[in-house]
């Protein structure tokens, strides 16, 4: 059954991915350098020396410049490791290239731990589609994130990894869904109330 709110949720998810998609390779690069300023920021605010991260499809926010500083400044990586029953595993970031994974998204090549090592990390920087002001996360519909976030106890504070154009006043919110303590975008870190 198709509801108003899965119905907003698509709107959403091709309205961003068409905005992403028209994305200069200008644009993508100055984004990259200042989104990797923002994490990098934020980690040295915050103390964090154990965080999740993620590597990019082409049209992601892309956090490279971010995960080479964490490896030059010992800051531990954790990055997702997509398994065959929608769930999440994780590897430690490495200098080793990473290989092909599920869903042609580049993973890891190391060790993998479960999904409850992220529970560990001091700070979750995880992808999304979109975010609303509320801490609401749209992701792209397989919910790989929702079910790994809902799996951690204790939940580290997460913040979605986004386009400033990819905040919204308001999105759907379903109760599976997990809302995150806030966003980096290239051109901003927000916290949300709690």
């Amino acid at each position: 059954m198709v509801t108003a709110a899965s119905e907003r949720k698509r709107s959403v998810r091709n309205a961003v991915r068409e905005r992403r998609a028209a994305s200069s390779a200008a644009q993508r690069a100055s984004d990259a350098a200042a989104l990797g300023a923002r994490l990098i920021e934020l980690v040295e605010r915050t103390g964090a020396t154990r965080v999740s991260c993620y590597l990019p499809t082409a049209t992601e926010p892309d956090p490279r410049a971010f995960l080479s500083w964490a490896l030059a400044h010992g800051v531990e990586v954790l990055l997702p490791v997509s398994l065959p029953d929608q769930a999440l595993a994780w590897a430690l970031h490495s200098a080793v290239p990473p290989i092909p994974g599920r869903h042609g998204i580049l993973e890891p090549a190391g060790e993998r731990l479960p999904v409850t090592a992220a529970s560990t990390a001091d700070l979750l920087l995880i992808p999304a589609c979109a975010v609303d002001e509320t801490g609401t996360r749209l992701g792209w519909g397989l919910g790989y994130f929702d079910r790994a976030l809902a799996a951690l106890d204790p939940l580290p504070p997460v913040y979605a990894v986004v386009f400033e154009a990819d905040v919204f006043a308001e999105l759907p919110r379903d109760p599976h869904d997990v809302p995150v303590t806030g966003t980096v975008t290239p051109a901003s870190i927000r916290r949300f109330s709690a």
